[in-house]
């Protein structure tokens, strides 16, 4: 019923900007790694970065390049303050789903509301395909494709994701822009490579002689009986971490939204020199050194595969059966994981102890990563503000 009310709240506040002038662009930010991209955006017009709380960090690095920003979370301030400054934009991006959207009057005449998604790829399910979605209630439902109604144009990488989003938010397949993800244009940046290497390897100089294996699983939110935060590791995880190799060495990185499981983990393996955290380096930047690349379901492997030093990717899927009915997988991913996948901790534990073959990653880009190739930011700003080039 609130969020019914608050919706409703959003409505009546929108009335009053529907038919108002439009100018400028707007930038929704939940995920803090698409800098370059926004910073592109704010040369060609004037633009607004409206981001939430775990965004701090990004938002103050644009702040120091000029660009506005603002602060936005769900409430009555948000909506008589800040909803105006984002309804009166032309162009919104938009990096996440946002659910005060479903309660917006848009003239999608003057205003072009463009999804440009965290993630190059999906394994997991989301949207109407989520297996939860089905047990929510009907109004539930209305509510999540009002906010999917109201993306004009899904900016994606390949064919294949743009299935993906009009099967999960059951759009027309015509909204889907095969233009590519800007954010993995750094990916192809000798420049950026050579120096996000030189750093970690100045930082961490003992890695010159490691083969690094990066653990980067999926988003688990793990708690105790008692609520609390528990730890979130695979059953007898603590087996493989002794039986690595003295050459190997194990980066650990959980989802940034994680932090507090991140918190009880680094408490555990506090004393042990085969596992570093590497906090100051993201996960993209780690991912320069990595030979190996464990994780589940994480969009981390469509990003990896775009990197000359690609090595192995093993899927330890420990849960993949409860995960897939609880979750939701894509139905086809089995058959195009570009690595073996495993369920125990000995079976990985025994793939690790073997020398590292590289998988040919050459058809799994081709289906997945089919226009990232260091232009896609050229492409989209090219599409979207098309007098300026």
């Amino acid at each position: 019923m609130k969020k019914t009310i608050y919706l409703w709240l959003i409505k009546l506040v929108s009335l009053f900007y529907v038919n108002k002038p439009k100018s400028g662009t707007v930038y929704l930010m939940s995920f803090g790694n698409n800098l370059a991209f926004i910073k592109a955006l704010a040369k060609k017009d004037e633009l607004l970065v409206c981001y939430q709380a775990q965004c701090q960090a990004a938002a103050k690095q644009l702040e120091a390049s000029g660009i506005k920003t603002m602060l936005i979370q769900d409430g009555f301030g948000f909506a008589f303050k800040k909803l105006g400054l984002i309804l009166t934009a032309r162009k919104l991006f938009c990096d996440n789903y946002y659910a005060f959207l479903g309660g917006c009057l848009l003239d999608h005449h003057q205003v072009k509301v463009i999804q440009v998604w965290h993630a190059n790829g999906a394994i997991k399910t989301f949207g109407l395909e989520e297996p939860r979605t089905a047990t929510r209630s009907a109004s539930d439902q209305r509510r999540f494709r009002k906010v999917y109604d109201q993306f004009d144009d899904y900016v994606v990488a390949s064919p294949k994701m743009g299935q993906v989003f009009a099967n999960s938010y059951q759009v027309s397949p015509t909204k889907m822009k095969v233009l590519g993800y800007p954010r993995s244009d750094r990916l192809f940046k000798q420049d950026w490579q050579k120096e996000t290497k030189a750093r970690l390897l100045a930082a961490y100089p003992d890695l010159r002689t490691k083969e690094v294996i990066l653990y980067a699983p999926t988003y688990r939110e793990v708690r105790d009986n008692s609520g609390q935060v528990a730890l979130n590791l695979p059953p007898n995880f603590d087996e493989v971490v002794a039986n690595l190799a003295p050459k190997q060495v194990l980066v650990i990185k959980l989802h940034p939204h994680l932090k507090a499981s991140a918190v009880k983990l680094k408490q555990r393996y506090s004393h042990n020199p085969k596992v570093l955290w590497l906090d100051e380096f993201s996960t993209e930047e780690v991912l320069v050194i990595t030979a190996r690349l464990i994780t589940d379901y994480s969009s981390v492997i469509f990003d990896y595969s775009l990197l000359p030093n690609a090595g192995q990717l093993i899927f330890y899927c420990y849960d993949l059966e409860a995960y897939a009915a609880y979750e939701g997988l894509q139905s086809d991913f089995v058959s195009w994981l570009p690595g073996p996948l495993v369920k125990s901790a000995a079976e990985l534990s025994q793939i690790l102890a073997q020398p590292y073959q590289l998988q040919d990653l050459v058809e799994f880009n081709r289906l997945w990563n089919t226009q990232n190739d260091g232009q896609a930011t050229e492409r989209v700003l090219a599409y979207y503000y098309p007098g300026q080039y």
